[in-house]
């Protein structure tokens, strides 16, 4: 029986192990590493190390172009969380009633399609409907006797250029997850609300919603996670975080500290005060958005 039970013990670990040691060498490993690394001075381009203490983190807090990568972060924030919520979810409330078949399959795949694409495919493609010449978008403005923008030039609308781009490239994943939730809500609850008089939008307001409210507070989570990733690749292709840095970001700010001016210090200093805000935001969501979700 000690020997079974040991066989036992044992048998978990040997399932377990592989992602266990996946995760240690590609996700733990590395932040150990980073965290070491935001406390002294080395780059490519020198081989040597030189101990700093919290210099790279004081120097990052007071630096204005962090500042301004801040501030933008919030502005995207701001902008895509609304957006990557509401309209998915109003989108999803639609496109359930729509009856199954073609339609609905049409409606699903075309609005889940740039999801799919990879964000320099996308921006490339809105690179050319940017053209301040040639663009699309310039183009119906002077069909309709506007004068012609500098999209992705102009300062006071590049940043607004990169929150439309990434919008429309990542919000079909919540309109997925928002499909799925609102298609496991019980038929007869529904039915009952619909008989009790009820119509299509106190059905989604008071039934509707609660149920899928799992599902709501998973994809803000992680909505307000990716943000940041999702707005680099818009940024690295459409501005280059220009003009006059007014379209950059945290992360876009990380990666111009490490492969561009190869200050790894430095970069593993932002990475850490970036990881402490988002693990911020995210306790906070979880302290008090949690309560307001109905698991059952």
């Amino acid at each position: 029986m000690t020997a079974a039970w040991r066989r036992l013990g044992r048998s978990p670990w040997l399932f377990a192990g592989p992602a266990v040691a996946a995760a240690v060498a590609f996700v733990w490993l590395p932040m150990v590493a980073t965290f070491g690394l935001s406390f002294i001075d080395w780059s490519m381009l020198r081989q040597e190390a030189t101990w700093r203490g919290i210099t790279h983190y004081s120097g990052t807090l007071a630096n204005p172009d962090f500042h301004l990568a801040l501030g933008n972060t919030a502005i995207y924030l701001a902008a895509l969380l609304p957006l990557q919520i509401g309209v998915p979810l109003a989108l999803a409330f639609a496109l359930v009633r729509v009856r199954a078949g073609l339609p609905g399959r049409i409606y699903r795949t075309a609005l889940f399609a740039p999801s799919v694409l990879s964000f320099p495919i996308a921006a490339v493609v809105w690179l050319w409907m940017f053209n301040p010449t040639v663009g699309v978008l310039n183009t119906l403005l002077g069909h309709v006797g506007f004068a012609p923008q500098r999209w992705l030039t102009d300062p006071d609308l590049a940043i607004w250029g990169v929150i439309a781009v990434a919008f429309w490239k990542s919000f079909g994943f919540n309109l997925l997850i928002f499909l799925a939730a609102l298609a496991n809500v019980p038929a007869d609850v529904t039915e009952a609300a619909r008989i009790d008089g009820a119509g299509p939008f106190r059905q989604a307001i008071d039934i509707e919603l609660p149920l899928i409210s799992p599902a709501l507070f998973f994809a803000i989570v992680t909505t307000v996670i990716i943000v940041l990733d999702e707005i680099v690749g818009a940024v690295d292709v459409l501005t280059e975080g220009g003009p006059f840095r007014m379209s950059s970001n945290l992360l876009y700010f990380l990666y111009e500290r490490g492969f561009r001016h190869f200050q790894f210090g430095e970069a593993a200093a932002v990475a850490v005060l970036i990881a402490a805000m988002v693990a911020a935001v995210t306790w906070a969501q979880f302290r008090f958005g949690e309560r307001h979700v109905h698991y059952d």
